[in-house]
Parts: C-alpha cells; sequence; structure tokens
C-alpha cells in the first residue's frame, strides 16, 4: 500500500476535520469514500456532450418547420386552418 501527499487549501482541511468529528472516520478513509462516490458520479454521467448529441440528430433539412421563413405568416395560416379542421 503506498502513501499519499495531499496539499489542501485551509478551508479543505476544516472540512476534513469536522467530517472526521462528525463520523469517527479516519482521514484515510473519508478520502477513499470520496473518490469512491466521485467514481460512481462519473460512471453515471452521460459520456457525450449535449452538442455531440445534437449532431447526431437528423430532422431533415428545415426541421420541423412547415414552412420556409420567408413565409411564416402563409404557413401559420394553413396550420391554424389543418388544426381546425380535424
Amino acid at each position: 500500500m503506498g502513501m499519499k501527499t495531499v496539499r489542501m487549501e485551509p478551508e479543505d482541511e476544516k472540512l476534513l476535520e469536522r467530517l472526521r468529528r462528525r463520523t469517527g472516520l479516519t482521514t484515510s478513509d473519508i478520502l477513499k469514500r470520496g473518490m469512491r462516490l466521485l467514481d460512481e458520479s462519473l460512471a453515471t454521467q452521460p459520456t457525450k456532450s449535449a452538442y455531440e448529441i445534437y449532431c447526431k440528430l437528423d430532422i431533415g433539412p428545415g426541421g420541423y418547420a412547415i414552412g420556409p421563413s420567408t413565409e411564416t405568416s402563409k404557413s401559420v395560416r394553413e396550420a391554424i386552418l389543418r388544426k381546425h379542421r380535424k
């Protein structure tokens, strides 16, 4: 088993001491638990960014638009008529 040195800010040392007092665990046990929790957290996070997922979506030319942006008024009228004819 190896020995590691960890540099901590004063706030982190206070937090560690507070955790030691509250739990009764050793510094080593607290750090081990923290590493395991981080590992679990990273395992459940999505591996792809939102942009990577977006790039794979294929909604076709124009996406979900029902008409070109130059004919917005006409497209809205047609959409409303279609909705009310049902």
